[in-house]
């Protein structure tokens, strides 16, 4: 198989609806719609189900298609959609689409394709307009038949349980037996020669041949055709299709409309002497017919009008169910899918004056008030009205944005607008009040109003207003509320007023006390768009870091790291049915309130979060909010959600219900170094194999953007791997061996233990090892590797033989010098123990006197003072200088101050160390200790030695030398650790210099 092109598909969704519907229908859907929003149906009247929620979806050249005009469409055994078009084959997936024609596809010619249809034996059938019929099964293409159906133009295909096909063409009918031989069957059983439109065949083996004159049935063991048709009162018109009940009985499609004989052998007839281009029965009983003005009819059974849906452009014959229950339609604009959804959408053509829609609201009589970016509207009685907040010019409705919505009481609402304040309107649309700037308010920017009793709750761009007995009073921040502007008004059965800003949220109780939140500063976000208050006291806020949850004082954040999709969230509504919705920029989110508490207590790890968007049948994804309410709850349950593309409108019952499958998973490519590999069979690959990519797709036509994937490949990897939407898998540098990837598939709310609703496929790949880890290289390695070993073992013995004689003649020289050596090792050993002592003599004395230095200093100190502490011998501690030592210096010179040093080293080193420790602690400074005397001994002690150093004298040019020394003293006990003892007899020191030198200072 050739490379293929591959383009993504990015589907019209919505608008398309919004014009699909014919006026005939139309009045029906506004009468349904009034019945849904306000709980009551006429009286007699059933709800049909395949009426009110039918969205259209639409495909074409600018999504990846390669002919705007899809001519077939049918669905493979593995559930891909295939299409038929001027410019070759479509493949899709939902998402994308893979084009096969001629240029990518060498040899096949593609041009024209007019017919798909699944093939009973495997793989699909393609009938194309000059080149006969080609069938395609796992990545391979081959032309069907000998030499003579080469250049058919094909325009219907049958395969039969025998074997052969059955091909019908412009001129007459062939049958391509199973050894590729082609048998003109229409000649031999006198068919008319006219084109061959449809081919069906039924349980009794009976082949069914709609032609452009007419319908014919060839008998299983006959060899005439009967015109069955004609006998059946049919006239001599073009038959296009032809399908079967599920009772086996039968339904013809042409220019004279739809015949339906049942079994019994009963008639219905629809649309007489209407072409009718193509049906199909779906699953429920409904028949779909199609017309060629791009109408598609329903019918939904007696007593039930005929839903019509109109698709742009001129319809083909291309109609089809899928295994989902959704029917796809081809026209000259593209493909369409038209499904059931959860929702639909109100836009501009159903009457709205824009579809920028701003907030919703439903009072008590019924009526549904919409805000949108050009006004208001009043939706009453299945009539849209519009609305005028502003002063009309000359009869002129002005457009003013409308930003908040609340309830007046007596079926009229309060209106805050863009730039125009507050807009009292009654139950008609009627303007009775205005509060604008000469009123008191701050701001004509309104995005929240709340009526409190005889209080109206405004909320301005500019901060918060109370509205009272005609007069305004603005709170700010000396008032404990925060400027900022204000989203959303909330009062909570307590009495409380919730005030959501854009910069975090304040309450204001009834006793008018206040608490501010401020953003990002003790709250976790910084706009609060929605408050709801629980039955538990709990506050939810909708905010920009998803939704919070206020217990006490005490915030808990659930946001994209819990599971949901998005974190801004404008509102949230609790339906009653133990459920929260929040809306969004992309859809809207049904999440169960019990989800939430089994998260705060450990026994969930994501919320499961069912999204309600566009494929449900949202006008739009891209939810409003920074204005109030950004949804409602109607009375009979249904939802509201203001969108940038229409007013949503959710049906809470019908959401999950169209999801609940498994989601078939097929294997669209796999390229090995860049190069596409067959899909089948077991993939074995070399050692030089650097890249694997497994390109997959979950096929969800509904909500293929709601596919979730994870995938494994066994043997590498240790675990799951979250793929989320990527439909890719990439390998690089695998080792060799034989791995099985695995890749499952889930449709949102995403729950990977509930296997029933996981589908998985896998393949397997193995790679080879390179040359030099194949068995037999290994075991030849090993092999020659004992040969090697052998003969080194063989050479070493002979070697160690010769070498045994050599050392034997030298022993005895070797022994003589050996003793030499040992002698003089001895010799230096001794030299090196005692240079080892003078190094570490050294290292702990000072060189000028012989005394222990500041280091060894410390550690005796440390030793004595630990003593000390633990309840040993008390110690006694005496810093000493040297008074006007520098002028020794200065005055004799640095050799006398020298003399100096030694004279006092030599002094203490006559001292007993183990009862009084001297060291040079620098400079001129010593370090006196002495332990297991008390105060009076001690300073007995070193008042001895400081009279001794007075008594010292350096002789010098016929001069005496003298010098005295100053002292301080400090106990163990007056310290807790040798720092502090330190520092206390270093200040007696200083104390004792103050006081004139020569003298000891102690306490």
């Amino acid at each position: 198989m050739g490379s293929v092109d591959r383009v993504g598909a990015h589907a019209q969704t919505g608008c398309v609806r919004s014009t699909c519907v014919r006026r005939t229908g139309l009045l029906w859907r506004w009468a349904l719609l009034a019945c849904v929003l306000f709980g009551v149906w006429p009286a007699g009247a059933q709800p049909p189900t395949h009426t009110a929620y039918h969205t259209v979806t639409r495909w074409s050249m600018d999504d990846g298609l390669p002919h705007n005009l899809v001519h077939a469409v049918a669905q493979g055994a593995d559930g891909l959609i295939w299409l038929g078009t001027w410019e070759g084959v479509a493949r899709f997936n939902g998402r994308d689409f893979t084009v096969y024609d001629r240029q990518n596809t060498p040899g096949v010619e593609l041009g024209g394709v007019f017919v798909v249809t699944r093939d009973s034996a495997g793989g699909m059938l393609f009938g194309t307009a000059f080149d006969g019929v080609y069938h395609y099964q796992d990545g391979h293409w081959q032309q069907l038949g000998d030499a003579s159906a080469r250049h058919l133009a094909v325009s219907a295909l049958l395969r039969c349980a025998d074997g052969a096909l059955w091909v019908g063409t412009p001129q007459t009918l062939y049958r391509i037996e199973p050894d590729g031989r082609v048998v003109d069957v229409g000649r031999q059983a006198g068919l008319p020669r006219a084109r061959i439109t449809a081919l069906a065949a039924d349980a009794d083996g009976d082949l069914w041949v709609g032609t452009e004159v007419g319908l014919y049935r060839l008998p299983r063991d006959g060899i005439v055709a009967e015109a069955w048709g004609k006998a059946h009162g049919m006239r001599a018109a073009p038959v296009r299709r032809l399908a079967s009940d599920r009772q086996g009985g039968l339904l013809v499609a042409g220019d004279d409309g739809v015949w339906w004989w049942s079994r019994g052998g009963g008639l219905q007839r629809f649309r007489q002497g209407q072409r009718v281009d193509a049906l199909l029965l779906d699953r429920r009983g409904h028949l779909w017919m199609s017309l060629p003005s791009g109408t598609l009819v329903v019918h939904g059974g007696a007593g039930t009008p005929d839903e019509q849906i109109a698709i742009s452009g001129v319809a083909s014959p291309a109609l089809l169910e899928d295994a989902e229950g959704l029917i796809w339609v081809g026209s000259t604009h593209g493909l369409f899918r038209i499904a059931e959804g959860a929702a639909h959408g109100v836009t501009h053509e159903d009457g709205l004056a824009s579809d920028y829609v701003r907030t919703v609201l439903q009072t008590g009589n019924g009526t549904v008030w919409v805000g949108s970016a050009v006004g208001l509207d009043r939706w009453h009685n299945d009539r849209i009205s519009r609305v005028s907040v502003v002063p009309n010019e000359g009869g002129r409705v002005l457009e003013q944005s409308v930003l908040a919505l609340a309830d007046a009481g007596d079926g009229g609402v309060w209106a805050g607008t863009y730039s125009q304040g507050v807009v009292r309107l009654d139950a008609q649309g009627r303007v009775l009040a205005r509060i604008g700037a000469a009123d008191g308010l701050p701001s004509l920017s309104v995005r929240a109003v709340l009526p409190d009793g005889q209080t109206l709750w405004i909320g301005t761009t500019a901060g918060l207003v109370r509205w009272r007995d005609g007069k305004a009073r603005r709170f700010t921040a000396a008032d404990g509320v925060p400027d900022g502007s204000v989203q959303v008004l909330y009062r909570d059965t307590q009495g409380n007023v919730w005030i959501g800003t854009d910069r975090g949220m304040t309450a204001l109780s009834a006793n008018g006390s206040t608490r501010a939140w401020l953003g990002e500063q003790d709250f976790p976000g910084q706009n609060a768009f929605d408050f709801l208050r629980d039955t538990n006291g709990d506050l939810w806020i909708a905010s920009d870091r998803g939704l919070l949850r206020l217990s006490g004082e005490t915030f808990r954040v659930y946001d994209h790291r819990v599971g949901l999709p998005r974190d801004k969230v404008f509102r949230v509504i609790d339906d009653g049915r133990g459920y929260f919705w929040l809306s969004s920029n992309h859809g809207v989110f049904r999440i169960a309130r019990s989800d939430f508490d089994q998260l705060d207590a450990g026994t969930r790890e994501q919320l499961s979060v069912e999204v309600v968007d566009r494929s449900d049948g949202m006008p739009g994804n891209q939810g409003n909010g920074s204005s109030a309410p950004a949804g409602w709850m109607t009375q009979s349950g249904q939802l509201l959600f203001p969108t940038a593309a229409g007013l949503g409108v959710i049906d809470p019952a019908r959401v999950g219900t169209l999801q609940g499958h498994r989601v078939p998973i097929v294997f669209e490519r796999l390229l090995v170094d860049g190069t596409v590999q067959p899909l089948n069979g077991l993939h074995r690959f070399g050692a030089e194999t650097r890249r694997i990519a497994i390109v997959y797709a979950g096929l969800n036509y509904r909500g293929p953007d709601k596919v979730r994937y994870r995938y494994r490949l066994e043997g590498f990897d240790p675990d799951w791997v979250d793929a989320d939407s990527a439909s890719e898998a990439v390998y690089t540098n695998l080792p060799p061996g034989r791995f099985r990837f695995r890749v499952q598939a889930m449709s949102l709310p995403v729950d990977w233990r509930q296997t029933a609703l996981v589908g998985e496929s896998s393949l397997v790949i193995a790679l080879a090892p390179p040359w030099w880890r194949r068995g037999e290289v290994i075991a030849l390695g090993i092999l020659g590797l004992g040969s090697l070993i052998y003969g080194l073992y063989l050479w070493r013995t002979a070697s160690y033989r010769r070498r045994q004689r050599q050392l034997n003649t030298v022993i005895d020289a070797r022994t003589r010098e050996l003793s030499d050596k040992n002698l003089a090792l001895q010799q230096a050993s001794q030299e090196r123990e005692a240079l080892m002592r003078q190094l570490e003599y050294r290292a702990s004395h000072d060189v000028l006197t012989a005394l222990p230095n500041r280091r060894e200093a410390e550690r005796v100190l440390q030793q004595w003072f630990d003593d000390a502490r633990a309840g040993g011998p008390s110690l006694a501690l005496v810093l000493m200088d040297i008074d006007h030592f520098k002028r020794i210096n200065d005055e004799y010179g640095h050799e006398v101050g020298d003399a100096v040093l030694r004279a006092i080293g030599e002094a203490f080193n006559e001292q007993d160390q183990a009862q009084c420790f001297a060291a040079r602690h620098g400079g001129e400074e010593f370090l006196l200790a002495a332990v297991g005397v008390d105060v009076a001994q001690a300073r007995a002690l070193f008042e001895r030695m400081r009279q001794r150093l007075a008594a010292i004298g350096i002789e010098t040019q016929g001069t005496t030398v003298r010098c005295t020394a100053s002292m301080g003293m400090a106990m163990s006990d007056e310290a807790p650790s040798r720092r502090e003892l330190l520092a206390l007899a270093d200040r007696r020191l200083y104390q004792a210099k103050r006081l004139g030198r020569d003298r000891l200072v102690d306490q």
